[in-house]
């Protein structure tokens, strides 16, 4: 049976709004506020340089009036330089304000990965628990992607278009006001074949984009679970379900494309009504006299230049539609939640001492945790054991501020967590998660990772306290090897010894040892529990385990069964022969 992943795309939050929304839009505009005044400039040159028509006009006007008819060759030649330096004029500035809009729109959404990134920071963990992480790298990396192509679009090419059509009507009606607004009529044609063939477009692109987060995700899927599919045997059905989704996205994407072509074609189409009208009318003024050969030519190339415009803004129309798209998605990920439970500011000097009192927690309807109590001091050796399920991993997630009790609560050297900084709390817990992850990078990258100040000697004596340096130093490039992504070329045994020289690392006042010999055999769980607990400079220790194995080490030893946690065994002589 092939995992539970949905093949068929589905609609976005904007698939039945119209074609722009309105929320999306302003989340977008809010990245240009504090350019507002480099964009005022930037349209007031644009306006400034869409006038460079007018020479052109001109110069064109006056050969075919004076100097062809008079065959003034000279004068032909200079309204060709005149021309030519004109042009020359026109794309220096279109250079320099390229240039000047690159720095705005790439600030702009530089600042807005910015922004989804730091909004990842303050999610809780229940979040990310439910959420699809996969398809959220997907629309992160391809939607602000996506978004930066359509503001460089609008920007740079789009709006210099609109302001340079605004200008050649102005010039068209100087020219000759009554062909102007013969040609008008065309207008409400043309919004209206816009408007149709724009939500043609605005179906295709969603359902593309939605068929192209499936087929990244199910790239990453290929690559995290290729050890799963293969010891499955399931290599065959998962190559089918990925061929039906690069199949869907073929589909999709030719849709789309087809969608783009139809759009295109209907607004050439559409435009090319108005010079049809141009030359059938002009050509009758010309034959009637009402108008010379040379201001129907100006008139011509002026309004050619106008469809040029129009046509372009309209070819941008099928990408702000799928940046539309894009920002609606984003804009959704910047206001998702829930949000981390604690944002206090206060630090404090903790020594490792922490208390949960009256604590109560559930998961959904299940509680797993009712009116517990436990203090630790910065002598404490504790360990709390229980069947699986029974909540101790949970302690261990309120302690670190993942999540909040509904009742009771949690304090740090006598200071609520409300006011703590969980942030600089955090750093001086040392913490070995119950399935440990790493990332590709070497083994000194992987043990100093978070640990602010830390060198190449302080990870070699963590990891020698972790009892893994024998081990790293026979590795091909010792301290400096590559151990793949999760660790995959280190054992089981071997990436969590590391895991543990990554708590210890930082020299934390509290360590907690989340099942913390997975992997381990017993002679090896013996030596490094012994080291642990006698080091005459080690943090309190709260392990959670049920591997008696480890928690014969701990001085007290607390049970966890049906969300009550019960008093202490103490083994005083235990605390007698640590503290000697």
């Amino acid at each position: 049976m092939a995992p539970p992943h949905d093949d068929s795309p589905s609609a976005s939050a904007s698939g039945n709004a119209g074609l722009f929304d309105r929320k999306a839009w302003r989340y977008f505009a809010a990245y240009y506020r504090g350019d507002w005044a480099r964009l005022l400039f930037y349209a007031v040159i644009a306006s400034a340089q869409s006038m460079l028509v007018l020479p052109v006009l001109f110069f064109i006007r006056y050969a075919f009036d004076v100097a062809i008819p008079k065959a003034q060759i000279t004068l032909l030649l200079w309204i060709g330089v005149g021309i030519l330096v004109t042009r020359a004029a026109n794309s220096a500035i279109t250079l320099y304000m390229r240039a000047l809009i690159l720095r705005i729109t790439k600030g702009a959404i530089c600042q807005m990965r910015i922004d989804i990134v730091r909004r990842l920071y303050t999610l809780a963990r229940e979040f990310y628990v439910s959420a699809d992480t996969d398809m959220m790298h997907t629309r992160i990396v391809q939607d602000t992607e996506r978004v930066d192509n359509m503001s460089n679009s609008l920007l740079s090419a789009t709006l210099p278009a609109i302001f340079t059509s605004a200008a050649l009507v102005v010039v068209l009606i100087f020219l000759n006001w009554w062909l102007v607004i013969l040609t008008a009529a065309i207008l409400p044609l043309l919004w209206l074949t816009s408007r149709m063939t724009g939500r043609y477009v605005k179906r295709r692109v969603n359902t593309f984009q939605r068929a192209f987060e499936g087929f990244s995700n199910g790239v990453l899927f290929v690559l995290r679970q290729m050890d799963l599919t293969r010891v499955q045997g399931f290599e065959f059905e998962e190559l089918a379900r990925q061929t039906r989704r690069l199949r869907e996205l073929r589909r999709t994407g030719h849709l789309m494309a087809m969608s783009y072509a139809i759009h295109g074609q209907v607004e050439t189409n559409v435009t090319g009504l108005a010079a049809i009208i141009i030359l059938v009318i002009g050509g009758i003024a010309i034959a009637h006299g009402t108008m010379t050969l040379g201001e129907f030519l100006s008139f011509y190339v002026a309004a050619g230049l106008l469809n040029g415009y129009i046509a372009r803004i309209n070819g941008a129309f099928p990408e702000l539609i799928s940046g539309n798209e894009s920002l609606v998605t984003l804009q959704e990920m910047a206001s998702a939640g829930p949000l981390e439970p604690y944002r206090g500011t206060r630090q404090v000097a903790f020594d490792g001492t922490l208390a949960l009192r009256d604590v109560t927690f559930s998961y959904g309807a299940h509680t797993v945790l009712r009116n517990v109590s436990l203090d630790i001091r910065n002598t404490s050796n504790i360990a709390i054991v229980g069947p699986n399920g029974a909540g101790k991993s949970t302690i261990f997630y309120l302690i670190v501020g993942f999540c909040r009790p509904e009742g009771g609560g949690l304090c740090a050297n006598g200071v609520t967590y409300d006011e703590i900084d969980m942030r600089e709390l955090r750093r001086s817990i040392g913490v070995v998660m119950q399935h440990p992850t790493f990332f590709s990078g070497t083994v000194l990258e992987n043990i100093s990772y978070g640990a602010i100040g830390v060198g190449r000697d302080d990870a070699i004596a963590a990891a020698k306290r972790a009892y893994a340096d024998d081990f790293i130093r026979q590795l091909p490039n010792g301290y400096d090897t590559e151990i793949g992504s999760g660790g995959m070329l280190l054992s089981g045994g071997e990436c969590q010894r590391l895991a543990i020289a990554r708590a210890l690392v930082g020299r934390p006042k509290l360590l907690i040892l989340d099942e913390p010999t997975n992997h381990l055999d017993a002679e090896t769980i013996a030596r490094l529990m012994d080291a642990l607990v006698n080091d005459p400079a080690r943090p309190a220790i709260l392990t959670i385990s049920h591997d008696p194995t480890v928690v014969r080490f701990a001085d007290q030893v607390y049970h966890l069964d049906g969300g009550v946690l019960s008093a202490p065994k103490i083994f005083p002589a235990r605390a007698e022969i640590q503290a000697s």
